[in-house]
């Protein structure tokens, strides 16, 4: 790194932590949202140094837990001032690409919450309820917009004690419905944001040794994540949106992004591998012997090159007051990025297949 660029990487690292501080010291929402308005030419400036987009997202991943950790913090002190503190531990904590910490510029809320509340029932249900809507209603304040699909705190279904999470969750294998397995792999995304992160960290641990109990669910999920179809044919066209608004283009997150994380955290739960990010989890597989080091080396190329992707979209979008998408224009990329978008999709159609034998695998290897 030249004496230009080493002056260059300074003053992000100082923007860095400025960012950080000042969301240290918001004394309100609205200097959080404030704060979050202005990741743009703070992300600009990251991708104009030196920095990898594994480092990129890593330092705006942390900014964004950053936010939401402060932003839940407030909603705390205000129940407790409203209904006092609660006797016993919770932990509120994030799902989907905010626990895999690939979160682009914004993105809206995937959150959940648990607790061991040493309470009366109504007591206790209360102060969950009210702390769970207070916190969701602040993160919407600070910038992160409602989830289309309501898995927030504030739906009851999202929020429950201990003992509740493991009854709900053991309902889920024993059906084993459609919609049953995706609410399971959902809850393979987690991580703590604020409060005791020993409580989600204890559920997750039962949760994967419970999992692999249920040999025959994991082969449902392993083939639910290999039954997505990745729009690419044989000879290497790409299919994009035939109608609609989005006409044309294609859809870079149900296209070939989501497919990727989904079959990676499925093999990762069948090797039970507790770690919650795309990258860790590709790593200790090809510790444990299920990729090789080729392979592993081509799944994180290609996922590099999917975040960089979505980074760009999304920075562009936000630089045009778009509503953000990850719906792209593939004239728009060049003819390399093109040819790189095709052989990640390749790739992805195999990390699918592979997914789905070890799941038939897992399943006749414990003669269940």
């Amino acid at each position: 790194m030249n004496f230009f660029d080493e002056s260059k990487g300074k003053q992000v690292a100082f923007k860095i932590h400025s960012v950080k501080e000042k969301v240290q010291k918001a004394a309100t929402l609205e200097e959080l949202r404030r704060v979050h308005e202005k990741f743009i030419s703070w992300i600009q400036a990251l991708q104009d140094s030196q920095h990898s987009i594994g480092e990129i997202y890593a330092h705006l991943n942390e900014t964004h837990d950053v936010i939401a950790r402060k932003a839940v913090a407030f909603a705390y002190e205000r129940v407790i001032q409203d209904i006092g503190e609660p006797e016993g531990n919770l932990c509120f904590f994030s799902m989907g690409s905010s626990a895999r910490q690939e979160q682009t510029i914004w993105t809206d809320q995937d959150n959940g919450l648990i607790h061991d509340f040493r309470m009366d029932q109504e007591k206790a249900e209360r102060f969950a309820r009210e702390f769970s809507e207070a916190s969701v209603h602040y993160l919407s304040e600070a910038g992160y917009p409602l989830c289309p699909g309501n898995v927030m705190a504030s739906n009851p279904r999202w929020r429950h004690s201990e003992s509740e999470w493991k009854t709900q969750m053991a309902a889920y294998w024993n059906k084993t419905s459609e919609h049953d397995l995706k609410y399971l792999m959902m809850l393979l995304d987690t991580r703590p944001i604020f409060g005791n992160p020993g409580l989600l960290y204890q559920l997750k641990s039962w949760y994967l040794h419970e999992l692999r109990q249920h040999p025959n669910v994991i082969m449902k999920m392993s083939s639910l994540a290999g039954s997505h179809d990745i729009p690419i044919n044989f000879a290497g066209m790409i299919f994009t949106e035939r109608w609609g608004k989005f006409a044309g283009r294609f859809d870079v997150k149900q296209g070939v992004f989501a497919p990727f994380t989904n079959a990676v955290k499925v093999l990762a739960a069948i090797s039970n591998v507790e770690e919650s990010s795309t990258r860790a989890r590709l790593i200790v597989l090809e510790e444990r012997g299920e990729l090789s080091l080729l392979q592993l080396e081509d799944c994180i190329l290609a996922y590099d090159f999917l975040l960089d992707l979505r980074l760009c979209h999304s920075v562009k979008a936000r630089e045009n007051d778009d509503k953000l998408d990850y719906h792209i224009l593939l004239s728009r990329l060049g003819t390399k990025r093109v040819h790189q978008l095709k052989d990640t999709m390749r790739l992805v159609k195999w990390l699918q297949k592979k997914t789905k034998k070890r799941g038939i695998q897992f399943e006749q290897s414990t003669g269940f």
